[in-house]
């Protein structure tokens, strides 16, 4: 007769490292920006990473950093699981949104009006942006590009210093 093997679940904080592990992946960021955005050392980050218990404040922090609804790491810790917070998607939806309220005002064209958007959600991803902060980010990239058009500036993204300084 075969003897059945069963495994248990890993341990609390284990099972913290291995979802904040695989969450720094989901987001494709490096150690060093989760640092940054949650405000902790890459010590104390490392240390969670190999499932050392942390402070209920460094994991506040840590939920924003990884994007992450408050009380998604006491989840993880019961048992459960993360409640990622949408930002992306609403990062998207925001420029989306003043693109579509852009175009009909914009001497862009419509691929033209789509690589600034995609560039625009970069940009506020990349940059840990609101999704308002997102909208007017990009309402003044179009307002700038505008502007050297009508300027007749080779470069839609050239300041007018940078061209007086060549």
């Amino acid at each position: 007769m075969y003897a059945r093997v069963m495994t248990a679940a890993p341990e609390p904080l284990v099972r913290l490292a291995q979802r904040v592990e695989r969450r720094i992946a989901e987001l494709a960021l490096e150690y060093a920006e989760v640092c940054r955005r949650a405000g902790i050392s890459d010590e104390t980050l490392g240390k969670i990473r190999k499932g050392i218990k942390a402070r209920g404040s460094t994991y506040l922090k840590l939920e924003r950093a990884l994007e992450w609804a408050p009380g998604s790491i006491s989840a993880i810790l019961a048992g459960g699981e993360p409640t990622p917070l949408d930002t992306h998607a609403d990062r998207r939806a925001a420029v989306k949104e003043e693109a579509a309220a852009s175009a009909a005002r914009s001497s862009l064209s419509s691929r033209e009006l789509e690589l600034v958007t995609d560039l625009a959600v970069s940009a506020a991803e990349k940059l840990g942006l609101s999704p308002d902060e997102a909208r007017e980010a990009f309402r003044r990239a179009l307002v700038r590009i505008e502007q050297n058009r009508a300027e007749g500036r080779s470069d839609p993204l050239e300041s007018p210093r940078s061209r007086r300084a060549g």
